[in-house]
């Protein structure tokens, strides 16, 4: 059965289940991306909707493939919050 298309809120619950998963901090994963703190927080939270190119940076830095984010983004979007 595929999966869900995943939003914005879907998509950021994938980078914090993920980040938690690994022990990863938002600072870490912020340095790690080169991303702001805050930004990776809004996306965790929903408020910003990352482009394709941000998604893979996301990914690198959580050290997962593009593919295995996205894809838990699909099973939580299917999930209530």
């Amino acid at each position: 059965m595929p999966g869900h298309t995943p939003d914005a809120a879907a998509l950021g619950r994938a980078v914090h289940a993920i980040r938690a998963e690994r022990r990863i901090s938002q600072v870490q994963l912020a340095k790690a991306t080169g991303f702001r703190q805050s930004w990776v927080s809004n996306v965790e939270h929903g408020r910003r909707n990352p482009s394709w190119s941000n998604v893979v940076r996301l990914a690198e830095g959580l050290g997962v493939r593009t593919s295995a984010l996205v894809k838990r983004a699909e099973a939580l979007a299917g999930e209530p919050r």
